[in-house]
């Protein structure tokens, strides 16, 4: 089943941003030297400095550089402060989330709150790069799973993710098939933009620029006391089953 989450998040063989992938590398050499924070480009900067980047790239050979992770804000930050991901390096002190999921009733009252741990569970690993947590609310087959396999590898490599953060909000019925003892949630996914930085310079970025085709929905098992991601279902899934 194609995932409309794996859809937004695919990584993509061309179209790096080569405005920030120069801004990346400055501020790991930066980070280095301990020097002070400059100013990053703002996501709606990028294309225009894409554009100038990508006619120096063109007259000359030289290579991308190596980028280094340094601290987010340019400096570490105080324990206990929160700063998001920016050009300087990944969030800091992101608030942890349960170390394991919770039971909650069958019920959408129960559901609810699931997801709801779900989602800080799986913003926590978008910052991070530690899917351990929002891996327990997702069967092994389903391609939010495999897109947690792809951000551990990242912060392995020295990568990390700016932005990225999803909301969820329900957008239609909560249903059960008692056949295959499946609940269905439709929900509206809420996101903005995300930026995958790689360690050698190249840099991807998904924006959300349309405002067709947000709807999504969750397919759920109950099992044990616990709610459990089995599937996700496209806003074309959802028109071809006559869901909405």
């Amino acid at each position: 089943m194609t995932s409309v989450f794996l859809t937004r998040r695919a990584l993509l063989n061309g179209g790096a941003f080569l405005g920030m992938s120069a801004l990346l590398a400055a501020c790991g050499q930066q980070a280095n030297n301990e020097a002070a924070a400059t100013a990053s480009a703002a996501p709606s900067e990028t294309a225009s400095a894409s554009a100038a980047a990508s006619e120096s790239a063109s007259a000359s050979a030289t290579p991308s550089p190596v980028i280094t992770r340094g601290y987010s804000g340019g400096s570490k930050a105080p324990d206990g402060e929160y700063r998001k991901a920016d050009g300087h390096g990944p969030a800091q002190n992101v608030p942890n989330p349960r170390n394991e999921p919770a039971q909650y009733p069958e019920t959408e009252e129960g559901l609810m709150k699931m997801m709801q741990d779900w989602v800080v569970a799986h913003n926590y690993g978008i910052q991070t790069g530690e899917c351990s947590y929002v891996k327990k609310y997702v069967s092994e087959d389903t391609e939010e799973y495999k897109f947690y396999g792809y951000v551990e590898g990242l912060y392995q490599r020295g990568g990390w993710v700016i932005e990225g953060l999803d909301a969820y909000q329900q957008e239609g019925a909560f249903t059960f098939n008692a056949e295959t003892q499946e609940y269905t949630l439709i929900t509206r996914h809420l996101w903005t933009y995300a930026i995958y930085v790689e360690p050698n310079g190249h840099t991807t970025t998904n924006k959300n620029t349309a405002d067709n085709d947000d709807l999504c929905a969750f397919v759920l098992t109950f099992k044990g006391g616990y709610w459990r991601i089995v599937d996700t279902l496209s806003q074309n899934d959802l028109v071809s089953r006559g869901l909405i």
